[in-house]
């Protein structure tokens, strides 16, 4: 069974519009004389990211979709793709993500922690080397997901694959918190680094905590003896459903980040959460 079924036409009418909506430029220079535009450019991109096949591949399967909702009436050579995709920072792939994200309706959101493939061996070859399959290279990512409409709110990525998750939501706090419950693991029963900053930003916190035994007396944090008095179980069920998006990405496009850098490993993470975006808008 498929896990994105999504008509190919519509998915790149949608995307076309909203790049659009949100004023996202659409050129790459001042002057606009290119031959193909940054909007026919993220719509292939986002085609790319959902196939995950490789770019000669892909260049030869685009010739036979009907491009013209984007207003292309011939596809663009393989190597012409690459080279525009390229010029695309991972920052500004974000900034995508959460503009793609908003508007689900969402009052609670989760939090889950996942790793990425950056090395692809055959069982064959690591039996034959010796190499332990589960100790291979990895890149760890954090994605903040939408309970209801299933988009990913944020992601964050970095090079340190053994980084905790807390370190991630310092930097992924904004105002998508806002009169939202973050739902999240034991990995973020933190009083400071957790809870505090969604109260900051005018949100609740739900995280179990480490230790079940511990008196209320003894336990640190005014939210953290909260939760111990009262605990929120039916938030917190919906927690599950980030460990759903997870597996949506790694089945549909694949647990592996095509690169060789952070860099690159970032620009195809995020276009793979930008994609998966695109294709709940189209539901």
């Amino acid at each position: 069974m498929a896990t994105y079924a999504v008509d190919l036409k519509k998915l790149m009418k949608i995307t076309g519009r909203f790049l659009r909506r949100n004023d996202v430029p659409e050129h790459f220079s001042k002057t606009k004389n290119e031959l193909y535009s940054l909007h026919q450019m993220l719509v292939l991109f986002v085609l790319y990211c959902l196939l995950d096949i490789a770019i000669d591949r892909f260049g030869e399967l685009v010739k036979v979709i009907d491009l013209s909702c984007i207003g292309l009436k011939k596809a663009p050579h393989y190597s012409t793709m690459w080279r525009a995709w390229r010029r695309f920072s991972p920052r500004f792939l974000r900034k995508l993500v959460r503009l793609s994200g908003k508007g689900g309706r969402d009052k609670c959101i989760a939090l889950d922690p996942t790793h990425f493939e950056i090395t692809r061996p055959s069982i064959a070859y690591c039996k034959r080397t010796k190499r332990n399959i589960m100790q291979e290279p990895n890149r760890k990512t954090t994605i903040a997901t939408g309970t209801r409409s299933l988009r990913i709110i944020d992601a964050f990525i970095a090079k340190d694959s053994h980084r905790n998750g807390l370190n991630d939501f310092e930097k992924m706090a904004g105002n998508w918190i806002k009169n939202k419950t973050i739902v999240a693991d034991t990995e973020f029963d933190a009083e400071e680094r957790f809870h505090e900053i969604i109260i900051v930003h005018g949100g609740k916190g739900v995280a179990p905590l480490r230790h079940k035994n511990i008196p209320i007396w003894r336990t640190k944090g005014s939210r953290r003896k909260e939760l111990r008095r009262k605990w929120p179980g039916r938030s917190y069920h919906r927690r599950p459903l980030s460990e759903t998006i997870n597996s949506m990405l790694k089945r549909g496009m694949s647990a592996f980040l095509r690169g060789r850098t952070v860099w690159q490993h970032a620009r195809h993470f995020y276009g793979k959460c930008f994609a998966h975006n695109m294709v709940m808008r189209c539901q």
